[in-house]
């Protein structure tokens, strides 16, 4: 796997694809600083980690669809058939897709950090967003392999979207804790007014990780490609 993550890197390394989600954190950070001003309290903090990781999944689609339109552009799509691990691949895949997402939240934490003066909050953050966000990546993921690669776009957009009304708005009061892709952006708002339920959210977060993977796995190793038109 680790070879297969060098190889990866070294395709997307010159593609401008690959630092556009860095530049996009850079401008809603410059954006989201003018419009909370200098002096942040809980609600600024409330909005400013909301934001982000209700934006988060259209960051990762974007290097999901660099990975799966690379591999489209390579012929027939199903030549990743013939690789020695397909799980290999689609692992070192995923793990270039979150690292460089990974750079995006590091970015976004440091800048909380400064703006915040929270260290607690901003450690809290960074590491809900590091554990939250993986159901969706694998969810778009997968939606770019076995589907298309423009569809995870699409699906990073529609994830955008339920997280803010389900996320962020009052749609989500009372069942975002159903909803395990909706906890990143939930989480800081309810961890500042001390009402998260931890025990049920990790219970049924985990369980929906270890179900969507299982899944990817066992799919990809029985996987009979695309159909011939796509």
């Amino acid at each position: 796997m680790i070879n297969e993550f060098k190889i990866i890197k070294l395709k997307f390394i010159s593609d401008i694809l690959t630092y556009i989600p860095l530049m996009f954190t850079l401008f809603y950070i410059l954006c989201i600083d003018l419009y909370l001003g200098p002096s942040w309290h809980k609600t600024a903090i409330q909005i400013y980690t909301g934001c982000f990781n209700a934006i988060t999944p259209l960051i990762l689609s974007i290097t999901v669809f660099q990975t799966i339109r690379f591999e489209e552009g390579i012929g027939h799509f199903n030549h990743i058939l013939s690789k020695t691990s397909r799980l290999s691949w689609a692992l070192a895949t995923l793990m270039y897709i979150y690292i460089n997402y990974v750079l995006s939240l590091i970015i976004s934490t440091l800048n909380l950090i400064i703006m915040s003066e929270n260290l607690n909050i901003s450690l809290f953050y960074l590491l809900t967003s590091l554990l939250f966000n993986i159901l969706i990546t694998v969810i778009i993921f997968m939606i770019g392999l076995f589907i298309k690669s423009v569809l995870a776009i699409v699906g990073g957009i529609f994830s955008v979207i339920f997280n803010i009304y389900f996320g962020m708005e009052v749609l989500g009061d009372q069942s975002w804790y159903y909803m395990p892709i909706t906890y990143a952006t939930r989480y800081i708002p309810m961890y500042i007014q001390n009402s998260v339920p931890y025990v049920l959210t990790l219970i049924l977060y985990v369980m929906s990780l270890i179900i969507i993977c299982g899944f990817l796995m066992l799919t990809i190793k029985k996987w009979s490609g695309r159909k011939i038109n796509d």
